[in-house]
C-alpha cells in the first residue's frame, strides 16, 4: 500500500500535467489577434490642363526623284537637296535645326514600254530624301515652306506646332490636378456627411504635349507665305489619383 504522502504527490503531478496540456492546446487560439476593421477612405482622380500658344513649328520636307538608273536618280536628288539646304540656310535656319529623317531607294515598273534593243519594258528607280526642320519663329513658317518648295521640295510629310520646353507647363498642370483632386474629395465627403482626412496615397500620370497639325497638303501644292496659318493652342494635361482618409 502506497504511502499517503506519496499518493498525494503523484496526484498533484497528474493535475499539473493535465493543466499544462490544456493550456498548450489553447495557446494558438489565444495568440490570434482580432482582425482590424478596414480603413475608411475616399479615392479620387484629379485633372489639370494648361493651354498655351505653341512656340515651335516642325516640318518634314522631302525630295523625290525618278530616273532610269540609280546613279541618275541619286545625282538629281542630291542636287535638289543641296539647293533646299542652301535656301534654308539663307532663311536663317541653323544646321542644328535640320536633320535627315529618311532616305530610301526603290525600283518600280512604270508599265510603259521603252525603246530598247530587246523591246522589253525597263524598270525605273525612285530616290527619296527627307529632312526634319525646326522653325523657331512661327511667323516665318510660311516663308520657309514657300522657299523650300521653290528650291525643290516636292513632298511635305507633316507640319505641326508644339512647345519646346513643356516642363514648366507640366508643373502648372500638376498643381491644378492636385487642387482638383482636393475639391472632388471634399464634394464627395459632403455628400456622405463625413470629413476628409490626411492623404494616404498619391500617384500621377502626366500626358505628353500633343502637336497641332497644319494642312501639309496645301503647302505641298505650293502655298506661299500669304497662306494664313493657324497654330492654335497646345494643351499639357496631368492626372493624379489621391486616396484620403475619412475622419
Amino acid at each position: 500500500m502506497a504511502h499517503p504522502s506519496r499518493t498525494a504527490y503523484l496526484l498533484l503531478l497528474a493535475v499539473i500535467a493535465a493543466v499544462a496540456l490544456t493550456v498548450s492546446g489553447c495557446a494558438p487560439a489565444l495568440a490570434q489577434a482580432p482582425e482590424k476593421p478596414s480603413a475608411r477612405t475616399i479615392t479620387v482622380v484629379g485633372q489639370g490642363t494648361v493651354s498655351v500658344k505653341p512656340d515651335l513649328a516642325l516640318a518634314n520636307l522631302g525630295v523625290e526623284t525618278v530616273a532610269a538608273t540609280v546613279a541618275e536618280a541619286v545625282q538629281e536628288n542630291n542636287t535638289r537637296m543641296a539647293a533646299i539646304l542652301a535656301k534654308l540656310k539663307a532663311l536663317n535656319i541653323p544646321d542644328k535645326d535640320i536633320q535627315t529623317s529618311g532616305f530610301s531607294i526603290s525600283s518600280y515598273d512604270p508599265g510603259m514600254p521603252k525603246a530598247t534593243p530587246g523591246g522589253a519594258e525597263s524598270s525605273q528607280y525612285r530616290v527619296s530624301n527627307t529632312v526634319a526642320v525646326k522653325v523657331r519663329q512661327i511667323e516665318q513658317l510660311g516663308t520657309v515652306l514657300d522657299g523650300a518648295i521653290e528650291a525643290g521640295v516636292n513632298q511635305v510629310y507633316g507640319v505641326n506646332f508644339t512647345v519646346e520646353d513643356p516642363h514648366s507647363l507640366q508643373g502648372q498642370a500638376r498643381e491644378k490636378a492636385v487642387s482638383d483632386a482636393e475639391a472632388r474629395a471634399e464634394a464627395l465627403a459632403r455628400l456622405a456627411n463625413v470629413k476628409v482626412g490626411q492623404v494616404l496615397a498619391m500617384s500621377e500620370s502626366g500626358a505628353g504635349v500633343p502637336a497641332v497639325f497644319a494642312d501639309a497638303y496645301a503647302f505641298a501644292k505650293g502655298a506661299g507665305p500669304s497662306m494664313p496659318l493657324s497654330p492654335g493652342e497646345v494643351q499639357v494635361s496631368y492626372q493624379v489619383q489621391v486616396t484620403y482618409a475619412i475622419e
